[in-house]
Parts: C-alpha cells; sequence; structure tokens
C-alpha cells in the first residue's frame, strides 16, 4: 500500500512542471548544501579533524611538560651524573676513548 501510494506521487510531480521544477530545486540545493566545498560533509569532515589536531596537541604539550621537568632536574644535578647519563643512554664518549661492549 506504500509503495503504490509513492508511486502515484511520483506519478503526479512527473505530470507537473511546477512540481518538478520545485522537486529538481530541492534536489540540487539539499546535494549542494551536503556535498559542496562548504557544504554539511566538509564541515563534519573538518570538525573532526579539528578534534584530531586537538588531542595530538594535548599529548604533545604533556610531553613537553615531562621533557621540561626532565631537563630541570638534570640542571640541578652535578656533571658527573650527565656524564654518566650520557654515556649510558646516549653511547656518548669524551674525544679519543675507546668504548668495548660485550
Amino acid at each position: 500500500m506504500g509503495s503504490t501510494s509513492i508511486g502515484k506521487r511520483f506519478k503526479r510531480v512527473l505530470r507537473s512542471p511546477r512540481l518538478l521544477l520545485i522537486s529538481a530545486i530541492l534536489v540540487v540545493l539539499s546535494m549542494t548544501l551536503l556535498f559542496a566545498n562548504k557544504g554539511l560533509w566538509r564541515h563534519l569532515s573538518l570538525r573532526h579533524d579539528v578534534a584530531v589536531r586537538t588531542s595530538q596537541l594535548t599529548k604533545l604539550q604533556s610531553d613537553e611538560v615531562s621533557v621540561s621537568q626532565k631537563i630541570a632536574l638534570l640542571r640541578l644535578e652535578d656533571a658527573n651524573t650527565i656524564e654518566r647519563i650520557a654515556r649510558e643512554r646516549y653511547n656518548m664518549k669524551r674525544p679519543g676513548e675507546t668504548i668495548y661492549r660485550w
């Protein structure tokens, strides 16, 4: 029963030029609203990108705070501790030294 009613309405729209014109304008406007350069689809995509970038920014800011705290701690420590950390973590050596690994 529902499909015949829709079919009758569709046939009536096709027979009337005014209804056909209005329907065409509505279709074009809705497609433009959804898929144009500044349409709804693009807007939703950009909002998603902003959310992703915001979460990345938050993570990077927390990483920056962590690194800044480590730098502050290293500045408070003596030169021997810094040298030990550089040798252990980053395999650094003094000029002329030879490092042996097993």
